[in-house]
C-alpha cells in the first residue's frame, strides 16, 4: 500500500468542497502544484490549473474537485435547518449526521429521524422527502443558529471522514472525485514535467457535479490537443448484477473508457499505456456522452480528442464510498505512461 498517495487522499477528503465551495481543497491542491514546480493559475470558476513543460502539443489532464452536497434553504423560528440536496438519493440521507460549513467553524447537526416507535407502519414504507427533512443542531431559535454563522446559502456535507479498511479498500465521503484528484497529483510523481516536450496542464476543475461547469471553461482556456478526464465509475457491490456494471471490479485497475465521447487514437494509446507499465486495466463502453467532464472537453472549440480514465468505486454519492487504494496508484502511473508515449511522437498527438 502506498502511504503517501493515501495521505494526499486523507488531506483532499477531509477538505471542505460541496459544488460552488470548494475553496479550502482548492488551496490544498494549488499547494501541492507548486511543490512540483508547475505554475499554478486559478480561473474565475475555481478551477487550479498547474501546467508545466515546453512545445506546441498540449495535454490536458482533468479530475473534479467538487464533491454533492447540500445547502441551507431556509431557518425556521424553532431552529431547524431546511435544506435542498444535489447529488444525494432521499433514502441514503435521513437521520445522517451532517456538517455546516461557516465562516466561524464547521457545525454539526443531524438530519432529524422520527424514531420508529412514532411512526405508522405506511411511513415506514417510503421514503422521507429531501424537502419534507430538517437539521437539527441542538438550536431551539433562529436566533442562535444565526449567532453561529449559519444563514441560507450555508453549504452542508456530510462528515468529512477517510477511513482505512480491509487490504488496500478505504471509505470515505467525496472519493467521487477526491480519487481522482488525487491520482491526477500522483502524476506528477513518475514523469519530470519540467523536461516534457510538450505542454502539460494538470487541472482540478469545479463545479462538476452542476453541469462539468468548470472543465468547460478550463478546456476553453488552455485549447488543448489531448484531454483525458479521471473520474469514478460504479464497480461491483452489494445487490448489484455485474451486468449492470460491466463487470467491472474494484482492484482490478482502471477502467479505459470506449464509445463516440473518446478518440480511437487516445484510448488506443491508453490500452497501450497500460500494457507497457504492466497495469491491469478494465474496459468500460458509453455508447454515448459519459457524463464526465471529457464530455465536455471533447466539445469544446474545434474539438479535443479526449480520453476517460476512471477508478471503480463501491456507492457512488453515498455517505460511504469505497474504493481500492492501488486502483488509485495505478492511474497514475497509466496516466504517466501515457504522456510518456505521446511524448516520444508528438507529432503522431497534434490532430490538426
Amino acid at each position: 500500500m502506498n502511504t503517501e498517495t493515501l495521505g494526499i487522499l486523507k488531506k483532499l477528503v477531509e477538505a471542505p468542497s460541496v459544488s460552488g465551495f470548494e475553496n479550502t481543497a482548492r488551496k490544498i491542491v494549488a499547494d501541492f502544484m507548486r511543490e512540483k514546480d508547475l505554475e499554478v493559475k486559478v480561473d474565475v470558476l475555481g478551477n487550479v490549473i498547474g501546467s508545466a513543460g515546453q512545445g506546441d502539443l498540449k495535454i490536458m489532464i482533468a479530475a473534479h474537485l467538487d464533491i454533492v452536497g447540500f445547502m441551507v434553504t431556509y431557518i425556521e423560528d424553532n431552529g431547524y435547518i431546511r435544506f435542498a440536496s444535489r447529488g444525494f438519493d432521499a433514502r441514503v440521507v435521513y437521520g445522517q449526521h451532517v456538517v455546516l460549513h461557516t465562516p466561524k467553524g464547521r457545525v454539526y447537526g443531524v438530519v432529524a429521524a422520527k424514531a420508529a416507535h412514532l411512526t405508522r407502519p405506511d411511513e415506514r414504507e417510503k421514503a422521507v422527502k429531501i424537502e419534507d427533512m430538517a437539521i437539527d443542531i441542538g438550536a431551539e431559535s433562529r436566533k442562535e443558529v444565526e449567532e453561529l454563522g449559519i444563514k441560507p446559502g450555508t453549504p452542508i456535507s456530510p462528515p468529512l471522514i477517510l477511513r482505512k479498511l480491509v487490504g488496500d479498500r478505504v471509505l470515505g465521503v467525496g472519493l467521487d472525485d477526491k480519487a481522482g484528484v488525487a491520482s491526477m497529483l500522483k502524476i506528477l510523481d513518475y514523469i519530470n514535467c519540467q523536461e516534457l516536450p510538450l505542454k502539460l496542464y494538470i487541472v482540478a476543475t469545479s463545479q462538476e457535479e452542476l453541469g462539468l461547469r468548470g472543465a468547460t471553461v478550463a478546456a476553453y482556456r488552455i485549447k488543448p490537443h489531448i484531454g483525458i478526464a479521471i473520474d469514478v465509475t460504479h464497480g461491483l457491490q452489494h445487490g448489484v448484477d455485474a451486468r449492470k456494471v460491466g463487470g467491472i471490479k474494484l482492484g482490478k485497475g482502471p477502467v479505459i473508457g470506449i464509445g463516440p465521447n473518446f478518440h480511437p487514437k487516445i484510448v488506443e494509446t491508453l490500452e497501450e499505456a497500460a500494457k507497457k507499465a504492466e497495469i491491469p486495466y478494465q474496459l468500460e463502453p458509453i455508447f454515448g456522452s459519459s457524463g464526465t467532464d471529457a464530455a465536455v472537453i471533447q466539445l469544446s472549440r474545434e474539438g479535443v480528442a479526449t480520453g476517460l480514465v476512471s477508478i471503480p468505486l463501491k456507492y457512488m454519492h453515498s455517505f460511504g464510498e469505497i474504493a481500492s487504494l492501488n486502483d488509485i496508484e495505478n492511474t497514475a502511473k497509466l496516466l504517466a505512461q501515457f504522456i510518456k508515449l505521446v511524448a516520444a511522437n508528438t507529432q503522431e498527438y497534434c490532430f490538426e
